[in-house]
C-alpha cells in the first residue's frame, strides 16, 4: 500500500518539493533544511539533468578530507527530481573503465563518437564530461589537490579519481551507489608498502557522510564492495583492513568457490566473528549458473546491487528491487475460494498470486527514470550506443522484484493442510475466523500452529517440496519479465500491513527474515537450514537468495573449526548466499534495555551492517528476539 500511494504521488507536480523536503529533514532535521540549496534547471528533462549536473559541479562545496584522500560530497545541495520520474540507484558504474582511460581518454573516445552520432547524446556527454574537468580543476584551486585527468598510473591516483567520481554521484543524488569488485578494478597498479594504509584511507572516506547516504535505516548506503572470485593479494588486504577498522560501512560481498584460498576463507571468518555481519557470502557456481541465462559470460563478473541482489557492474542497469510481492496476500483470497483439498487450495493460491503480481506489473510498468548524463558516462555501452542509462543504452536491463513472507505461506500451508484437510479439526471457515479474530480466542492454538509440524527452514522434503512449488509459481506467473529473489528487507514493513496468518503469527508482527526459521525451535540446527538451503531452485529465483544465521559467540569461540566446516559444507551443497550475525545475548539485552551502554555494537540487518543503537526499536526488537533463539536453540543437529 505504501508503494502505491508513493507512486501515485510521485506523478503529481508537487512530488519532488515534498520529497526534497521529507529527505533533507530526515538527514538532518530543522536545520537542514534552513541549510539546503535546491538545484533545479529549465528546458525538457534531458536538458534539466545536464544543466543540474553542470550547477553541482560548479557550485559544490569541496570540503576537505581527514586522511590522504580527497571526498568531498556537499550535503547542503538537493538535486530535484523530474515530476513523474523516479532517479536511478542501486546500480554499480564501471570504475575500471574510468581508470582504464582517465576523463582524458573517455573524452577522446567522446570525440570520434561525435563525428557518427545523429542523436545529440555525444554531445550531452561532452558537456557532462568538461563539467567533471572543472570540477577537477576546482579540487585543484580550492583544495590544492591535484587530481591527474589522464589514466592514473598509480594506486594512489586511481583511488582519488573514483573517490571523485563516486562522491560527485552522490552529490548529483544517485542513491546507494556501488563500488563493484575493487580487488579487481585497483588490481595492476604498482604496490608498497603503503598499499595497506592506501586502502584504510579509502575505506575510511567511503565511511564518510554516513547520514546523508543513508536511504531507509541508519547505515543503509548500498556502497557494496565485491570481493574474491579471483582473489589477488587486494582480497587479502581489504579484507583485513575491514576487520582492523571494525566499521559497519562500506559493506562487503566475498565472491567463494572451489578455489577460495583457505586464508581467505579465515579473513572473511574473522570478520564475521568480530561481529561486523560481513562480509555476505556469495557462491559463485550457483550464481554465475542462474545468470549465464540473462548475461552469458558477463555473468563471471557479477557483482550486487545495494544489498545482495546480482547484476554486472558497468553493463547492467538493473533495477532489482522495484517491487515485493507479499506472499501471504495470495493466500488470504484463497482462503476463500472453497476449496475441498489441499492441491485445490494451492490451485487457488496460483489464482490469487496470477492477479496479484499483475497488480503490482502494472505499478511498476508505470514507472519512468530520470535520463543521468554522469553515470551514463560510466557504463561504456551507453557512450557505444550515445543512449541514456534511462533509455537503454547499458548493454543489459532486467529488472526484478523481492519477495517476503515466504516462510509463514509454507508454514501456513503446512497448517492448513494438517489441521483441515488431513485431520479435518478445522474447515477453512474456521481458519478465516481464527485469522479474523487475530487468535484472541484461540492461543492454545496459535502455539500449536508456530511450533508443532514441520517447518520452513527444516531439511523436511515436505517444506523442500512445497517451497520449490511456490518458486515454480512465481517463476511461471512472472513469465521472464522480472527477476525475483527470496529475500527482501521488507519483512518488518510489510508485517506490520499484513493480518494474523495461520503459521502463529500475529496480525502486525513482522514477517519471517530471508532464508531462515521464522521461529528458531528446538529441534531445529543450522546444518539443517542449510540443507534445507541447499534444496532451493535459486536457477528461476536468482534475484537474491540469502541464508540469514545468528550464532552465540561464545558457541562459535568454542567451534570455529565446525562453522567454518559447515559454512564451507553449504557452499558446495548449493545455497546461494549467507549472512552471519555473531551476537553476545548479554551484551544485546544490555543493548535493548540501553542502547549507548554498547555504542559500537555492530549489527546485520536486512543486507548492511549499522550500529545496533542507531536502528528503530522494532529492528531491535526483532534482532534480540533472534539472537535469543539462536542462542538457545542453535546447535549443529537438531
Amino acid at each position: 500500500m505504501k508503494e502505491h500511494v508513493i507512486n501515485v504521488m510521485r506523478r503529481t507536480p508537487l512530488f519532488p518539493y515534498m520529497r526534497a523536503y521529507y529527505t533533507v529533514y530526515q538527514r538532518g532535521g530543522i536545520g537542514s533544511l534552513l541549510r539546503t540549496r535546491l538545484i533545479g534547471g529549465s528546458g525538457d528533462i534531458l536538458e534539466r539533468r545536464i544543466q543540474q549536473f553542470e550547477d553541482v559541479c560548479r557550485v559544490a562545496r569541496i570540503t576537505p578530507s581527514p586522511g590522504r584522500f580527497l571526498y568531498s560530497i556537499d550535503t547542503t545541495l538537493h538535486v530535484m527530481e523530474y515530476p513523474g520520474y523516479r532517479r536511478l540507484g542501486n546500480l554499480t558504474p564501471d570504475y575500471r573503465f574510468l581508470l582504464e582511460n582517465g576523463v582524458d581518454g573517455i573524452g577522446r573516445i567522446l570525440e570520434d563518437k561525435l563525428r557518427e552520432d545523429s542523436t545529440g547524446y555525444a554531445q550531452v556527454l561532452m558537456r557532462t564530461l568538461r563539467a567533471v574537468s572543472g570540477y577537477l580543476e576546482r579540487c585543484s584551486s580550492e583544495a590544492g589537490v591535484d587530481i591527474p585527468s589522464g589514466a592514473p598510473e598509480t594506486l594512489e591516483d586511481a583511488i582519488q579519481l573514483l573517490l571523485t567520481f563516486n562522491s560527485l554521484l552522490w552529490t548529483y543524488g544517485h542513491p546507494l551507489i556501488g563500488l563493484g569488485r575493487l580487488d579487481r578494478t585497483l588490481d595492476g597498479y604498482p604496490s608498497s608498502e603503503d598499499t595497506h594504509s592506501i586502502i584504510e584511507d579509502l575505506i575510511r572516506a567511503l565511511s564518510l557522510y554516513p547520514d546523508f547516504k543513508s536511504n531507509t535505516l541508519p547505515g543503509d548506503t548500498g556502497q557494496v564492495i565485491v570481493l574474491g572470485g579471483e582473489c589477488n593479494d587486494l582480497t587479502r588486504i581489504f579484507l583485513d583492513v575491514m576487520m582492523e577498522l571494525g566499521l559497519p560501512d562500506p559493506k562487503i560481498v566475498l565472491r567463494v568457490n572451489r578455489d577460495t584460498p583457505e586464508d581467505v576463507w579465515e579473513l572473511a571468518l574473522d570478520c564475521i566473528e568480530r561481529g561486523l555481519g560481513y562480509p555476505l557470502i556469495a557462491n559463485d557456481e550457483v550464481i554465475v549458473d542462474a545468470l549465464r541465462e540473462y548475461y552469458g559470460d558477463d555473468a563471471e563478473n557479477y557483482g550486487t546491487s545495494a544489498c545482495w541482489e546480482p547484476l554486472i557492474p558497468g553493463r547492467s542497469s538493473d533495477q532489482n528491487n522495484l517491487a515485493t510481492l507479499n506472499l501471504l496476500i495470495p493466500l488470504a483470497d484463497a482462503l476463500r475460494s472453497g476449496a475441498r483439498s489441499f492441491e485445490e487450495l494451492l490451485d487457488a493460491y496460483r489464482s490469487a498470486l496470477r492477479a496479484y503480481i499483475e497488480g503490482v506489473i502494472r505499478e511498476v510498468e508505470s514507472l519512468k527514470f530520470e535520463p543521468s548524463p554522469p553515470l551514463s558516462l560510466l557504463f561504456p555501452d551507453c557512450i557505444k550506443s550515445c543512449r541514456d542509462i534511462a533509455e537503454g543504452g547499458a548493454a543489459y536491463s532486467y529488472n526484478g522484484v523481492l519477495t517476503v513472507g515466504m516462510g509463514n505461506l509454507v508454514n501456513s500451508l503446512i497448517n492448513i493442510k494438517r489441521l483441515s484437510f488431513d485431520k479435518g479439526r478445522m474447515n477453512l471457515d474456521d481458519i478465516i475466523g481464527v485469522l479474523d479474530d487475530n487468535f484472541s480466542s484461540s492461543e492454545a492454538l496459535r502455539s500449536e500452529l508456530e511450533n508443532r509440524g514441520p517447518k520452513y527452514g527444516m531439511d523436511e522434503p515436505e517444506v523442500m517440496d512445497l517451497t520449490n512449488r511456490i518458486i515454480d509459481m512465481i517463476h511461471d506467473e512472472l513469465a521472464g519479465r522480472y527477476r525475483f529473489g527470496l529475500s527482501s528487507p521488507s519483512y518488518i514493513w510489510h508485517g506490520e500491513e499484513t493480518g494474523a496468518s495461520f503459521d502463529g503469527r500475529r496480525a502486525r508482527e513482522p514477517l519471517g527474515v530471508h532464508i531462515s526459521p521464522v521461529r528458531l525451535l528446538e529441534g531445529m540446527s543450522y546444518t539443517g537450514i542449510l540443507n534445507f538451503a541447499s534444496g532451493l531452485d535459486y536457477s528461476k529465483a536468482c534475484n537474491g537468495g540469502v541464508v540469514d544465521l545468528m550464532i552465540d559467540r561464545s558457541f562459535l569461540e568454542r567451534a570455529r573449526g565446525e562453522f567454518m566446516g559447515l559454512i564451507k559444507t553449504g557452499i558446495r551443497r548449493g545455497i546461494m548466499q549467507l549472512q552471519v550475525n555473531v551476537v553476545d545475548p548479554e551484551v544485546i539485552l544490555e543493548a535493548a534495555r540501553d542502547p549507548e551502554l554498547h555504542p559500537d555494537l555492530i549489527v546485520r540487518v536486512w543486507g548492511f551492517s549499522a550500529y545496533f543503537r542507531d536502528l528503530p526499536e522494532e529492528y531491535r526488537e526483532l534482532i534480540v528476539r533472534r539472537a535469543l533463539e539462536y542462542s538457545e536453540h542453535g546447535g549443529w543437529h537438531g
